[in-house]
């Protein structure tokens, strides 16, 4: 049985990986009640967000891959591969459904459009490419939360509040575009929260691989700092540059350090 050949530490990352989850469901329902205040704190949480994925890709996760497999040349192929493959996932993306890979939560979620029969496979097909888009993100994140936990706990609680800082603004936007698209509203949350399900399968796929002590484990580090990087630097990053008012570019940075700050000191702290 599953149940009993799971350790200590996949129970945890199980956890984990549910409450990145939860807390996502929880900003796609806010977004229903409290659409103006989330709009407004949107961009300070997408800059903490950067701040926690950029240092936990750079300055966690590589090094523990590093420590585990060595500084070999494969170590660094499969980092940018990572990089390259979600490059190519995402234009591709881009092409299918005439939206960006990483939705921005500024579209306008109350514009919704009556799905006539002249459009309405138009609307579906994009639909559906923006929710696999989506569930092959949430199956990445699912990966990289149990696959931190496995060679170190401290490092998978900050991927998990990198994970669930990047989710909630990820989730927010697919919201938006689910319902710029024409899908009721209701149902258009249902669908962005299912969305994230598939992050039990990434963690699955760490416990069929051997869980917590597994050397094969160690190979999705790499995979995880490649794909932080990427999407802290192409995907967030860019949201943050259309800001042109000084208060609010200062409080963009101050949040960024803030988002540095807190990833560093959560792995230094001892009994975790």
């Amino acid at each position: 049985m599953l149940g009993s050949s799971l350790s200590h530490e996949d129970l945890i990352s199980l956890l984990a990986v549910v409450g990145v989850q939860l807390l996502a469901a929880a900003a796609v329902t806010g977004l229903h009640r409290f659409d103006a205040w989330l709009r407004r704190a949107l961009p300070y949480v997408i800059s903490v967000a950067v701040g926690v994925l950029l240092t936990t890709g750079a300055a966690h996760l590589l090094p523990e891959a590093i420590e585990a497999l060595g500084n070999r040349t494969a170590l660094w192929v499969v980092l940018v591969m990572t990089m390259l493959t979600l490059y190519t996932f995402e234009r591709a993306f881009h092409v299918l459904s005439g939206v960006s890979a990483e939705p921005s939560p500024e579209v306008d979620c109350t514009e919704v459009h009556e799905p006539g029969e002249h459009h309405h496979h138009h609307h579906g097909s994009r639909s559906t490419t923006l929710l696999l888009g989506a569930v092959t993100h949430s199956l990445v994140d699912g990966t990289s939360v149990a696959a931190a936990f496995a060679l170190d706990r401290r490092v998978g609680w900050v991927t998990a509040l990198a994970v669930g800082l990047h989710e909630i603004p990820h989730r927010m936007g697919d919201f938006a575009l689910l319902v710029h698209m024409g899908i009721e509203r209701n149902r258009a949350a249902w669908l962005a929260i299912g969305a994230g399900a598939s992050s039990l399968l990434g963690w699955l796929l760490v416990v069929a691989l051997g869980g917590s002590g597994s050397a094969r484990v160690a190979w999705l580090l790499p995979v995880s700092a490649g794909s932080f990087l990427y999407i802290s630097l192409v995907d967030l990053l860019p949201e943050l540059q259309a800001e042109d008012k000084p208060k609010a570019v200062f409080g963009q940075i101050l949040c960024l350090i803030v988002g540095v700050l807190l990833a560093l000191g959560l792995t230094q702290m001892r009994g975790a």
